[in-house]
């Protein structure tokens, strides 16, 4: 039997690339969640072709899933939860045509750009509505809000805080969809979450399934000290408590002790009859995060000599000249 709600992962770091891009279906509606897909400086080194053409088919993936999405949803206005109409060769992959086959004839249910967010994602998030204007649907701000199709509810929460309450990083906005009694919760970049409130929105809630951002273990002693980090495990294992189906995921993943971070967090979902996956796992894929491998990516498969010395181009000049894989 088909669940209600079906979930498929598009982007996400246990898939080889930044992000948390999600198509979530029902019968009546399908949302294509935080249309977005990037890569990071890490290591001192630039992302291995491996982790190009892992960026290139999650990019294909996303535009396949749009065709098929009724709505997309921008929980906050970081560039790997939606895609600019620019083009960035080096760490998105995106281009205008790519933004509008992603956007077009589509209603989007948007973080609020006014309020509840810092200056760059402020600006970012005008653009973004002045560069959709002519080709969406709706642009709708979602904060707070409740949408209907059929028998399906999608329900955004009020914006809490992307990481620590208070994080430069600004506030995001959560949302439930529920379908015959079936609910799922997705809630991107709270970081465990950290913060109690949100935890307690969460467990509120009662999802069968939530799909989460995990705490950036890979910033630990640099910009997250060891509270932050202990907030976050402890409030991981309340829900693994209480919640069937936990997926953990994006900066967690970005940390090549990830597994061993979720172990223990893991333990207690399972004494409590519950599970603990990553987004690879609950698509039945093993988890191949690439960015926390990149070191390993470059002595076991060394690049080629034209995309070594691509690598080492001045940022300006890269930007024109896409990587050579």
């Amino acid at each position: 039997m088909l669940p209600a709600v079906r979930v498929t992962p598009l982007a996400y770091e246990s898939l080889g690339v930044r992000g948390m891009c999600t198509l979530l279906e029902t019968k009546e509606v399908g949302i294509l969640a935080d249309a977005g897909v990037a890569m990071g400086p890490r290591f001192r080194l630039m992302p291995h072709p491996i982790e190009y053409k892992a960026r290139a088919k999650a990019r294909e993936k996303i535009e396949a899933a749009a065709r098929t999405a009724k709505v997309t949803t921008i929980s906050h206005y970081h560039n790997d939860h939606h895609t600019p109409n620019f083009e960035d060769p080096v760490w998105l992959g995106s281009t205008p045509e790519n933004a509008e086959r992603i956007y077009r004839n589509k209603i989007i249910l948007a973080k609020d750009f006014r309020s509840k967010i810092n200056v760059a994602q402020r600006r970012r998030g005008w653009l973004f509505s002045q560069s959709v204007e002519e080709i969406a649907k709706e642009f709708e701000i979602a904060d707070g809000q409740t949408y209907t199709y059929g028998r399906s509810t999608v329900q955004f929460w009020s914006p809490v805080p992307h990481g620590e309450s208070d994080s430069e990083l600004g506030w995001v906005i959560p949302f439930s969809i529920e379908s015959k009694g079936e609910k799922v919760l997705y809630a991107p970049d709270v970081q465990g979450p950290v913060v109690e409130e949100t935890l307690q929105l969460i467990l509120k809630e009662k999802p069968d399934t939530l799909i989460i951002g995990g705490p950036p273990t890979y910033l630990q002693g640099f910009k997250v000290g060891d509270e932050f980090i202990n907030a976050a495990r402890h409030n991981m294992k309340r829900i693994a408590e209480k919640i069937p189906i936990f997926v953990v995921d994006h900066h967690l993943l970005r940390d090549p002790m990830w597994s061993k971070f979720l172990d223990p967090i893991r333990e207690v979902a399972a004494k409590a009859g519950n599970k603990v996956i990553t987004a690879a796992e609950l698509l039945g894929e093993n988890p191949a995060p690439l960015e926390g491998e990149r070191k390993k990516l470059y002595e076991s498969e060394v690049p080629s000599k034209e995309f070594l010395k691509w690598a080492k181009l001045p940022k300006e000049k890269q930007k024109s000249v896409p990587p050579p894989l």
